[in-house]
């Protein structure tokens, strides 16, 4: 599978630690030293239909393609306004895209991207292209009381192209039935400890586990491109792999947690600012609540 096009949205609002620390009890400097985050887009106007189909049109037009071009469509989300309508049939219909598709969102928090990518490739037919995206409203399900979880997470949507192709697609997964780690229910709740204990297992070993399906070697991936949840989190993935840390693209400090959204939105800031090129071997790697992991190689 190869990517076509990418794009992305966010809401216009910003949303600082200085302004979070009149609102609970925290500060800028707490905030960063923890977690890299300075600042996060918080939805006021926009929904989460507006944010993706944006991020949509955004990759259709990179990859220069129309909605008739689209056969697939899945959303990794879990802040849809309601069961039903699927976010992605709502696309069927923003977005003008064929009725003869199929289109479904998935749920795996912040592995959703991850997952949803994995079920494209598995579903795509040749002469095929499917419409990814990751797209999450987590400040309607933030409890802005609850300093250790309201100065992580913002809002925003991400898409991309993709299309089967010869080119390498190398896949693992995981999933820790797990319901009191991190839920959203209807607020997210969230053991910190727990969830970075976990991660810094996960995140490294399922990359090392692709890279060593693919046949490379680690120190020959390009770029790394994983949920963007916590600094020291990403940089303990890079100590583990031992390679620099700079190999990980990041928008952590401007866009905080966007579960689902955080992996298309910080891909695609990577391609439009030339960081990843065609050619590139690139490992894209996810972990969240469920509890859920999951990575990829791929060559862009």
């Amino acid at each position: 599978m190869q990517i076509l096009g990418t794009g992305r949205a966010v809401p216009q609002n910003i949303l600082t630690n200085d302004m979070l620390a009149k609102m609970v009890d925290t500060s800028d400097e707490w905030i960063v030293t923890r977690t890299g985050i300075h600042s996060r887009h918080i939805a006021t106007t926009e929904s989460i239909e507006s944010l993706a189909v944006v991020a949509a049109q955004n990759a259709l037009a990179a990859a220069q393609l129309t909605p008739h071009d689209i056969d697939i469509v899945i959303c990794a989300t879990v802040t849809n306004e309601q069961a039903t309508p699927s976010l992605a049939c709502l696309l069927q219909r923003d977005l003008g895209l064929r009725e003869d598709i199929l289109a479904f969102d998935l749920s795996a928090a912040c592995s959703g991207f991850v997952f949803s990518l994995i079920t494209a490739q598995g579903l795509l037919q040749p002469g095929q292209r499917a419409l990814v995206l990751g797209a999450e409203l987590l400040s309607k399900v933030t409890d802005f009381t609850e300093r250790s979880t309201c100065v992580l997470f913002g809002d925003g949507a991400g898409a991309v192209l993709v299309a089967p192709s010869s080119k390498p697609f190398y896949w693992t997964t995981g999933v820790r039935g797990d319901a009191e780690t991190l839920t959203v229910a209807p607020l997210i709740h969230m053991n910190g400890p727990a969830v970075f204990k976990f991660a810094v297992e996960v995140l490294a070993a399922s990359m090392h586990n692709v890279i060593t399906q693919a046949g490379v070697e680690v120190d020959q991936i390009d770029h790394f491109v994983c949920h963007q949840a916590n600094e020291r989190i990403l940089a303990s993935a890079a100590k583990r792999l031992g390679v620099p840390l700079e190999k990980f693209v990041m928008n952590l400090a401007t866009h905080g947690n966007t579960s689902a959204a955080s992996i298309p939105l910080v891909l695609d800031e990577a391609v439009r600012d030339g960081i990843i090129l065609p050619g590139q071997r690139i490992v894209i790697a996810g972990f969240g609540g469920g509890l859920t992991y999951g990575a990829i190689y791929l060559e862009q």
